[in-house]
């Protein structure tokens, strides 16, 4: 099977390994559901990142403790901060709304990322991409109906997760430049566990073996999830992965249905539209100015994967130096 495999082309591959990260993200997510109908959503966060920073020791003890070596906690701390706030809000959402309008809202990542990289970096975002984002925010506005009854208050959720992430984001655009990928992970999670801690205690309660098995296995999903990213990104331009990351939506659509017997609202199919149109659109663009300026543009969150969308690896850069969406252990 493995050397049947490695005859097949590139390109088929490449659809083989982001087709698998996709159905993976909509189990996690699923598998997320599952667990905070049982605990709550702060306490399922930290066991997702403890479970985490066990899975990924054994890579920092081989790889040794000299590529931890930083000069820039405070940074890496921020980051830790915002995506520890982004999966606690990304897992209420899990749990609140239906998965298929959850997910639509959390592909606003790369939209309010452009928005931050212009008012923070002050990069220069040209007329295409603001056109982009103003149509993925009324694909938003046809989803959530704000100033009418039908708006739910917890839509706001998987948004202000998109804004951690987006923000997380930017932060690791800068941390790239200069740390390892096995530092960028191993201070994700190493920040992520004690700062998610705190909420957990003030709603702890003893967990059932079967929902440490579910965070256990939500954890183990993640990493091969990532390991899938890595190897399609390997293989074929981001323009030919990036359709494929979006896949999750009508996958968790139809298991949500199925399982829990959830109808998407009618709204979801135009401002899904809207919104993952605008987002690829936006991905592609930053993608194509990265290359011209010899840089890859990451985007890590400590996401659902769900959350996040990868915004591709520079082929000429070794692997320790991938853009860290597309890191191992984490979303």
């Amino acid at each position: 099977m493995k050397h049947w495999f490695s005859a097949q082309s590139p390109s088929t591959q490449a659809s083989f390994y982001a087709l698998s990260a996709a159905i993976l993200a909509a189990c996690f997510t699923l598998t997320i559901r599952f667990a905070t109908q049982e605990l709550h959503p702060y306490q399922t966060v930290f066991l997702r990142f403890l479970f985490g920073l066990i899975m990924i020791a054994p890579m920092v003890m081989r790889r040794g403790l000299a590529e931890l070596r930083t000069k820039r906690l405070p940074l890496l701390g921020l980051r830790g901060v915002l995506s520890a706030s982004e999966m606690c809000l990304w897992f209420m959402a899990v749990l609140y709304l239906p998965l298929a309008e959850a997910t639509t809202l959390n592909f606003t990542v790369p939209l309010f990322g452009t928005i931050l990289a212009a008012v923070i970096l002050r990069e220069t975002v040209r007329l295409h991409r603001w056109l982009a984002v103003l149509i993925g925010f009324v694909g938003v506005g046809l989803i959530i109906q704000p100033g009418t009854s039908a708006m739910h208050p917890a839509s706001l959720l998987p948004i202000a997760a998109a804004i951690c992430m987006a923000s997380a984001g930017l932060i690791t655009k800068r941390l790239v430049t200069t740390e390892s990928t096995t530092a960028l992970l191993f201070y994700l999670m190493l920040i992520t566990t004690p700062v998610s801690l705190i909420p957990a205690l003030f709603v702890w309660q003893t967990p059932s073996w079967h929902v440490l098995g579910l965070m256990a296995l939500a954890a183990l999903m993640m990493n091969i999830m990532q390991i899938c990213n890595v190897k399609a990104l390997q293989l074929a331009d981001y323009s030919f992965f990036v359709g494929f990351s979006y896949l999750r939506l009508p996958i968790i659509a139809i298991l949500a249905l199925i399982l829990f017997g959830e109808i998407p609202d009618f709204t979801i199919l135009p401002g899904g539209a809207l919104i993952i149109a605008a987002a690829v659109f936006v991905a592609l663009r930053e993608r194509r100015f990265a290359k011209n300026a010899t840089l890859s543009v990451p985007n890590v969150a400590a996401q659902d994967p769900l959350a996040a969308t990868p915004q591709g690896i520079d082929k000429t850069n070794p692997p320790d130096h991938a853009p860290s969406n597309s890191l191992l252990p984490d979303k």
